[in-house]
Parts: structure tokens; C-alpha cells; sequence
């Protein structure tokens, strides 16, 4: 299955990139320092996900901050994954700075902005994604 055209690595969707857990750090960021950037789209995951028919159970997006540029807001488009594949899908969002950003719906348990990253995060996200919060 082809990918839509929003999702072929240009500055307005998701690009693929060439990066392994082998990699050194600096060989990692000078693979993604080149790319064009243009607005955050974060609801581009769960929308390439169902496009794409994957099983995906915990989205986990980080951010600058800008939350959402695209047609559909994030939390909309992770209903419509739900809906779509049958799977309760958890979403995480990590804002890198805080500017009193929010994306998730504070109602749904399967939602969580984080703001800021320690040594603590990835504990914090891997517990979410498993349910033990």
C-alpha cells in the first residue's frame, strides 16, 4: 500500500528517516539537521497509521511546542484511529518547552501531555503505554 502523498518526507508531512539504535548521537543528528521544517502537525502519526492499516497501541509525539497545523486536530484523529482499527490507542505528547500548550482531551485516560523531559520520562511514558498509571 502507497503512502498518501502527505506522508512522501516533504516540509508539510512526515519524513523517514535513516536512523539506527547503532548510530552514534552525532551521526544521528546529522541525519535530521539538514531537513526542511515547516509547521507541526501532530496529528500526522495516527492519520499515517490508519492510512497505512499499522497496529499501533501508544503514540508518542514530541514537539516544540506548535501542536497543531493540520486540517484535523490530534485528538480527533487519534478517535478516528480507535475507531478505525479497533485498538485503544494511547497518546503522548511531549512538549519540549512549556507555553501552557495542551493537545490531549483531559477527560480521556488514554491521554497525556508531559511537558519538559528528565531522566524520569521515558519511565513515565513506558508506565502510560503499559496502563500501570
Amino acid at each position: 500500500m502507497a503512502a498518501p502523498p502527505y506522508f512522501a518526507g516533504r516540509a508539510d508531512g512526515l519524513t523517514p528517516l535513516a536512523v539506527s539504535p547503532r548510530q552514534r548521537l552525532d551521526a544521528a543528528v546529522k541525519t535530521v539537521s539538514g531537513l526542511p521544517f515547516g509547521d507541526t502537525d501532530c496529528a500526522l502519526p495516527m492519520l499515517y497509521a490508519q492510512a497505512m492499516e499499522r497496529e499501533i497501541d501508544t503514540f508518542v509525539i514530541y514537539t516544540d511546542s506548535e501542536t497543531w497545523a493540520g486540517d484535523i486536530h490530534p485528538v480527533q484523529a487519534l478517535r478516528d484511529y480507535r475507531r478505525a482499527s479497533g485498538i485503544d490507542a494511547r497518546l503522548v505528547v511531549v512538549g519540549m518547552v512549556s507555553n501552557g500548550f495542551s493537545i490531549v482531551d483531559l477527560a480521556d485516560p488514554g491521554m497525556l501531555d508531559v511537558v519538559g523531559f528528565d531522566t524520569a520520562t521515558p519511565q513515565l511514558i513506558a508506565d502510560f503505554a503499559r496502563g500501570t498509571l
